[in-house]
């Protein structure tokens, strides 16, 4: 019995202890969870990167929990909220789906963080707008995707029409009449997805007003059947009459809209930046060229759609060494090095990050993109996505469709207010 004693204090003294060191005493475990799943190279070098960090002699031990499908994840975010089993860092998109999280005091704000190290603050385009509330000041996640939406062109048709890429609106229509005049269809545009009408009021309402206009909207200070909004609508209905679009955009989708881009019946092609890889390896990737959506209002050159896509935020579990670990790990997943290297295994895309690329490693249209982002001053989502009524933005977007269906910018207008006021 002595012995067995000796034995058991021996264990409990010497290698129990052991064992705790060799785990580290001290050592985090947080969790992430992303929709970031899929076999695609950038999402496969996210959970690489986690991993490295994770098996590292850092004091850190992540956790990864990954859903790609969208309801899904929601669905499993929600959840876990519901139950208390928070995860300490998540991906979300902004706006009013983060708003309830911020209103309910469980998220940690960023800003102090961003404040604290100026370099990684600095470094990130300024796409913050999604993760700041007036009511609630402070900066309430971070970007970790990137988008814009420019216009691509076909170089050889161009300079067989002898014009260049438009820098203002004017110029823009007088490109667009010689290009119908030589037989093209200037910008096709598939409006049978009324996202695509959408994003092109995006782009008129930011060259219009910037982003200032957008809150202005977003605040009721600016109406829907004001004056200024109605010549916004006024000008896609012109634009169709004229011909840019197409004869029948709303029997054309937006599969269909590229086509007549690669197959030279187009000429140019409004898409966000998530096109360059199709673009590039497209039929006449060796000819295209890209450039802003034209200037209407020059104190707003340089405002543009665009912003985040997907960011993450970091939960207040009330255990300040868990959030400044998490803090640790958000900032190398949004380090210029590590969207260097994102570019490189992606073989292109644009990024909230800023940092020089690897000509070596991307293609020269994606070098054109990074470029002309330089001079961005301002980015803003889909206007409608920050106003807290949830249903505007397919109102919107289907009041919009109705100008192709004979509708007046004034009656599209009316709709939209009127389902404003049925809400309000």
């Amino acid at each position: 019995m002595k012995r067995y004693v000796t034995i058991v204090l021996f264990i409990c003294m010497v290698l129990v202890p052991s064992i705790i060191f060799a785990q580290g005493a001290d050592d985090v475990t947080i969790t992430i969870f992303s929709r970031w799943s899929t076999d695609i190279p950038g999402d496969v070098y996210f959970r690489e990167h986690l991993t490295k960090m994770s098996e590292s002699d850092n004091g850190i031990t992540i956790i990864q929990e990954h859903m790609n499908d969208e309801m899904s994840y929601y669905d499993k975010l929600r959840t876990r909220f519901a139950t208390g089993e928070f995860p300490n860092v998540f991906v979300d998109y902004g706006g009013a789906r983060t708003l309830d999280y911020v209103s309910s005091g469980i998220l940690v704000d960023m800003k102090p963080y961003l404040d604290a190290d100026p370099a990684w603050r600095d470094a990130f385009m300024p796409v913050f707008d999604k993760w700041i509330y007036d009511k609630y000041p402070g900066i309430w996640g971070v970007p970790a995707e990137f988008y814009a939406v420019s216009i691509f062109y076909n170089k050889e048709i161009f300079a067989g029409v002898g014009v260049e890429p438009p820098k203002t609106i004017a110029e823009f229509e007088e490109v667009c009449d010689k290009l119908l005049a030589a037989g093209y269809i200037p910008l096709a545009l598939g409006e049978r997805d009324v996202w695509r009408a959408g994003h092109f009021s995006n782009n008129l309402i930011m060259k219009t007003f910037g982003a200032q206009g957008v809150t202005d909207l977003a605040n009721r200070m600016l109406a829907y059947d004001s004056p200024e909004i109605i010549s916004t609508f006024a000008k896609i209905k012109e634009y169709y009459n004229r011909g840019y679009f197409g004869p029948s955009p709303v029997n054309m989708d937006y599969n269909m809209e590229k086509a007549a881009f690669h197959t030279g019946k187009s000429a140019m092609h409004m898409d966000g930046s998530w096109y360059l890889g199709e673009g590039t390896q497209s039929s006449i990737g060796d000819v295209m060229g890209v450039f802003p959506f034209p200037s209407i209002n020059k104190k707003y050159t340089n405002s543009w759609q665009g912003g985040a896509g997907g960011g993450f935020s970091i939960v207040d579990t009330g255990n300040q060494k868990e959030i400044d670990a998490a803090v640790k790990v958000l900032k190398s997943i949004t380090t210029p090095e590590y969207m260097k290297e994102l570019q490189r295994v992606n073989k292109g895309g644009v990024y909230p990050i800023k940092f020089d690329p690897d000509p070596s490693a991307v293609d020269n249209l994606t070098l054109e993109y990074i470029a002309m982002l330089e001079d961005a001053e301002e980015f803003r989502d889909d206007v409608q996505t920050y106003d807290l009524l949830p249903s505007l933005l397919e109102t919107v977007r289907l009041s919009i469709q109705g100008l192709f269906a004979g509708k007046t910018p004034e009656e599209c207008a009316s709709e939209i207010v009127a389902e404003i006021s049925a809400n309000e």
